[in-house]
């Protein structure tokens, strides 16, 4: 079974036919045969991609198993990258830009917008904004006791006081 299966439009199809149903007796054996089609198409392609599995893990055992022989040793773990975390709310982003410019700063210690975006992305985070340095200054902006704009500099704010 070396062709992927076809996945038609399953979940649509049978949304369709659940909207557009009578309550007769053979609308309801449609439909029940249609969730029929559906489920032994769903099963051929999860035993497609079973399949496919089964052959990537023989091919990573084999290789194992000939690092082990050549080099006498278990293959190294591979380091696996922390996914970035998208700051997608407004009250996400308030809370982490307040939190990590206090973490960053010490009262009287001077912040950018360019050094919180730098350590979000340092600690693998995104802010979803189209201009977020802009972002990072008005949610900065908007927390006067704890931060101060500095005057005539754009994107520099001052830490005022302990939180």
């Amino acid at each position: 079974m070396d062709k992927i299966p076809e996945l038609k439009r399953w979940k649509e199809n049978l949304q369709h036919e659940l909207e557009k149903r009578g309550h007769s007796e053979e609308d309801m054996i449609r439909l029940i045969y249609l969730c029929q089609d559906c489920a032994a198409d769903i099963q051929r392609a999860s035993q497609w991609i079973s399949q496919q599995s089964a052959f990537v893990s023989r091919i990573q055992s084999i290789c194992s198993e000939e690092y082990f022989t050549r080099f006498e040793k278990q293959p190294p773990p591979r380091e696996t990258p922390v996914p970035e975390m998208l700051l997608e709310t407004p009250e996400q982003r308030k809370q982490v830009v307040r939190e990590l410019a206090l973490s960053i700063t010490k009262p009287g210690d001077e912040v950018s917008d360019r050094a919180i975006l730098d350590e979000l992305k340092r600690r693998n985070m995104k802010l979803d904004a189209s201009n977020p340095m802009a972002t990072i200054s008005t949610i900065l902006n908007g927390f006067k006791p704890q931060f101060g704009k500095v005057k005539d500099k754009r994107g520099l704010f001052i830490r005022q006081q302990q939180p």
